[in-house]
């Protein structure tokens, strides 16, 4: 009996702490932000960005980025930089977020042999015009249509004015 409570107490620890660690790696490698659009040289398209973090963002530069939600928000430059707004995200949305930055972030193109290596839905992609949801970007994306995913983004980011930020 007491062996058999050591077994499961043994067992019991390895999974909280398991648990704790799947935890923390989730949070660390979570990002709030993506920037779709910069003027700085210094700030990637793609590039993502925590909740609560100072950007160091010149005078006269912009910079736009969409949040886990959805929504857009552009910050002019100041001499101290910027400091993004805290917002809450559901798990969901990080990983939409995390989808999207992929699609937002200048594609390196796979190769092999010299040629271009591409995966569709059986060659049938939609006509970009139609991908109107960030959910239907994130499918097409997912299914092989990278390049109809990226214009449809561009397309839903520029239909849509971004809240000035802070």
């Amino acid at each position: 009996m007491l062996r058999a409570m050591l077994v499961m107490r043994r067992h019991l620890t390895c999974l909280a702490v398991g648990l704790a660690f799947a935890a923390f790696a989730t949070a660390a490698a979570a990002r709030d932000y993506v920037v779709v659009a910069s003027t700085s040289s210094a700030i990637a398209r793609g590039q993502g960005f925590e909740a609560g973090a100072r950007v160091a963002l010149a005078p006269g530069d912009t910079l736009t980025l969409m949040h886990a939600s959805g929504d857009l928000v552009r910050f002019k430059g100041a001499p101290g930089g910027v400091v993004l707004p805290r917002r809450a995200a559901s798990q969901g949305e990080a990983d939409r977020l995390a989808i999207l930055k992929v699609i937002v972030a200048p594609a390196a193109k796979a190769t092999v042999g010299g040629m271009r290596v591409a995966r569709t839905r059986s060659g049938v992609c939609p006509d970009p015009g139609v991908i109107r949801t960030l959910d239907a970007i994130v499918q097409a994306h997912q299914g092989g249509c990278r390049n109809q995913a990226a214009q449809a983004l561009d397309a839903w980011i520029e239909a849509r004015s971004p809240a000035e930020g802070m």
